[in-house]
């Protein structure tokens, strides 16, 4: 009786490190989001002379957005610096609901594609409407543009 405990004790050892490495190998990282998801933060909402820009500092995926410092004329002590930010029109212009929040400190998990060629090429998407004359040439700030296709959770 010992000895047929002892091969199944023995079989059943040798066995559990291949049954753990199947039942794994079909699960992701806790970190890991499919392709084209991605998790941020609002940091600032544009306007005026810079356009309408919704700027996300990008958690995950690393490198999908830009490095960079924006602020506001006579603002620099006011700064925002960021390592993976997009910029993203405004909700509104891309069919995203008024019930997500487009302000600074939004957290977003959110779906996206990059800009077609028409929206390359059509200024009203990260322009103001109706457009406005600037006294001086302000740049807008330096991201990575991308459509929001959809909102899968926002805090």
């Amino acid at each position: 009786m010992k000895p047929k405990i002892l091969k199944t004790l023995s079989t059943i050892l040798l066995l559990l490190p291949l049954c753990v490495v199947f039942l794994g190998a079909g699960c992701k990282k806790n970190d890991e989001l499919p392709p084209c998801h991605a998790k941020g933060e609002i940091i600032e909402v544009t306007g005026g002379c810079y356009g309408e820009i919704v700027l996300i500092e990008v958690e995950t995926p690393k490198g999908i957005g830009l490095s960079g410092t924006f602020s506001y004329p006579g603002g620099e002590d006011e700064s925002i610096t960021y390592k993976n930010a997009i910029g993203v029109p405004y909700f509104s212009k891309i069919g995203i609901s008024d019930s997500v929040p487009q302000t600074i400190g939004t957290w977003l998990h959110f779906e996206y594609r990059e800009l077609t060629e028409e929206e390359r090429n059509q200024p009203s998407l990260f322009a103001t409407d109706p457009p406005i004359t600037c006294p001086s040439i302000y740049g807008p700030p330096s991201v990575k543009r991308l459509i929001i296709n959809k909102i899968i959770n926002c805090k």
